[in-house]
């Protein structure tokens, strides 16, 4: 167990204590399962100690009292052994995937609460590589090597004690085996963790590519890019398999090396017995039992050395979990109580970028929505429309300036109380694997009726299309709700608003894909629900917004133009060239293109 442990740098030491520590809650079935460890441990040195009264009872004639009952004695160590180990082996994989499931709950929660800029630095498939690839490593770390470190490291100690028992001055192989087993397991387990290291990014790699493959796939096959996308698979999926490669033959490796150190042990031990002093004083049945305890202690041997793969797995899997465990979160609980927002709105002088080396998304900016308005924002595209709503729902926080939300600065107020004021419906917003009602209900505080459900979805302009679904309400939508047209996700998210009636409504190209007619319809639902809410309407299409109270302006991160619909069109500054620009490109089917 020894070797293990001390082969490892302090911080390679740490963090597989640290991943220990987990086994506390457990320490029952822990415990019971060293004790079968022990018991199995203890078998090796039985086997290896009957081996001398048999054979000085049977060759030497000497007394042997029990010699009769040495086959039932075996009998009944190899079923004590076999039972020991099931035991060990099961219990150690019952506390090693309850630490598992601990584990992959917490970086799962973590990243819950995981801050919106964390998310823009890592790639999504490296983080569900984490919580699937890296973790079983860690799920092989705790249940394969402790089951190896502790009945392997008490095998080789009981071994190692009925030898010095025997014939002390026959251990000589310990002199000149055991410094030399040390070197060559510090090397390798270096190298080990670094090789680990390397195929877990690959695998991110590989996640990332083959979810990019799997949700891209319409658009891969629409620009016949099939070819591109599987040369950058093979590409990483190549790198993967050479970086396992090289595992495989640090492994293969390792075990004939520090089997041919310990046969040259064996050798010297056996060339020490071959002399004519040493046959004189140690019987046949010492001798071969001693011989015996040495050739068995090559197999735990060869464990002790080999479980460095899964413990170094372990450990490269987990540090990068435990940095995101360690990680800051958004603060959801502390701040001032927000039972009910009235709904005022302010931004004063809000700048924001996404990064000191890039450049600002939004500048200066300034504006107010009293209670019940209904403002909408509008511009070119990357001019900043869907920054401005992430910074006031607070998925990213102003570099300067002040957001307010009633009169207070939104960072005082309890975050998640915050959110709950504020219904996001954006246009790359995703429906959840579920039924129609799961994601129609989803964020509501409290249970929905069936009317209340149906009430939505007509005002939502679905409400019919339901009903002729066999399933009705019960309908499956899919992964990211594939199984509907893009008109229907809206409206399902439309719906959703609708339903959990916060006082503040942000609609972010809510109405991108729908028809002339589903567009009308939802937007009087709209109309009708943004009574008495304040409402902030980011459109293209500017014939949705031409009712709102005030529109602004946005260009190049700035508010240039503040007005009515029709204020805007008499200045002809921006708006109106925009405004020109969709009405010369008017379809039949009634969408405005930009």
């Amino acid at each position: 167990m020894t070797i293990a442990f001390f082969n490892m740098d302090r911080n390679a030491r740490s963090t597989y204590f640290r991943l220990l520590r987990y086994i506390r809650p457990y320490w029952g079935m822990f415990a019971a399962s060293a004790v079968a460890m022990l018991v199995y441990a203890l078998s090796q040195p039985a086997f290896a100690a009957l081996i001398r009264p048999l054979l000085n009872g049977s060759f030497a004639h000497e007394p042997v009292p029990y010699l009769d009952w040495i086959p039932l004695i075996i009998v009944g160590i190899f079923l004590i052994r076999g039972l020991a180990g099931f035991w060990a082996t099961y219990g150690m994989a019952w506390v090693g995937r309850r630490v598992i499931q601990k584990i992959r709950s917490e970086l799962f929660a973590r990243l819950a609460q995981w801050p919106a800029e964390r998310y823009d630095q890592l790639p999504g498939g490296t983080l569900v590589s984490m919580l699937t690839y890296n973790i079983e490593q860690v799920a092989e770390g705790i249940t394969y090597a402790l089951t190896v470190l502790i009945r392997d490291s008490l095998t080789v100690l009981g071994l190692i004690g009925w030898m010095l028992y025997l014939a002390p001055g026959l251990c000589l192989f310990l002199v000149v085996v055991a410094p030399l087993i040390l070197l060559l397991v510090r090397t390798l387990s270096r190298r080990f963790r670094r090789v680990s290291s390397r195929i877990q990014e690959t695998m991110g790699e590989v996640t990332r590519i083959a979810e990019e493959a799997v949700s891209g796939q319409a658009v891969i096959k629409s620009y016949n890019g099939a070819d591109w996308i599987r040369g950058r698979f093979e590409a990483v999926n190549t790198h993967n398999r050479d970086w396992n490669l090289k595992l495989a033959l640090n492994l293969a490796a390792s075990g004939p090396l520090i089997q041919f150190v310990a046969g040259f042990g064996i050798a010297l031990v056996v060339y020490a017995a071959l002399l004519a002093p040493v046959l004189h004083i140690v019987s046949v049945g010492t001798f071969i039992s001693f011989l015996s305890a040495l050739l068995l202690l090559l197999a735990p041997l060869k464990h002790l050395t080999n479980v460095n793969v899964p413990i170094q797995r372990g450990v490269a899997g987990v540090m990068p979990v435990f940095e995101i465990l360690d990680s800051p979160v958004e603060d959801l609980s502390s701040g001032v109580p927000l039972p009910q927002a009235k709904g005022a709105l302010a931004m004063e002088n809000v700048s924001f970028g996404y990064g000191p080396s890039q450049p600002p998304v939004l500048e200066s900016i300034n504006f107010e929505i009293h209670p019940g308005e209904t403002i909408a924002v509008v511009g070119r595209s990357g001019s900043g429309k869907t920054t401005l709503t992430e910074l006031l729902v607070r998925l990213y926080e102003p570099v300067s300036g002040v957001i307010r939300l009633d009169g207070r600065d939104s960072r005082e107020w309890r975050l998640s109380d915050l959110r709950r004021q504020i219904t996001l419906v954006s246009q790359d917003g995703i429906l959840f694997y579920g039924s129609l009602a799961d994601n129609m209900c989803y964020g509501c505080e409290g249970p929905v009726s069936p009317s209340e459900l149906e009430e939505a979805a007509a005002e939502a302009s679905l409400l019919d299309e339901i009903r002729k679904m066999p399933e009705g309400f019960h309908t499956p939508v899919g992964e990211r709700g594939l199984l509907l047209s893009g008109g229907q996700r809206q409206r399902v998210m439309i719906a959703r608003a609708l339903l959990r009636r916060a006082p503040i409504l942000i609609l972010d190209e809510a109405t991108s894909a729908l028809d002339a007619v589903a567009e009308r319809k939802v937007q009087a639902a709209i109309r009708k629900v943004s009574q008495g809410r304040t409402t902030l309407v980011i459109a293209h299409r500017l014939s949705t917004i031409e009712r709102a109270n005030r529109i602004l302006v946005l260009d190049a991160g700035r508010i240039v133009d503040e007005g009515t619909h029709g204020e805007l069109i008499a200045r002809s500054g921006l708006y109106a060239l925009l405004h020109q620009s969709q009405a010369e490109n008017r379809r039949d089917s009634g969408e405005l293109v930009l």
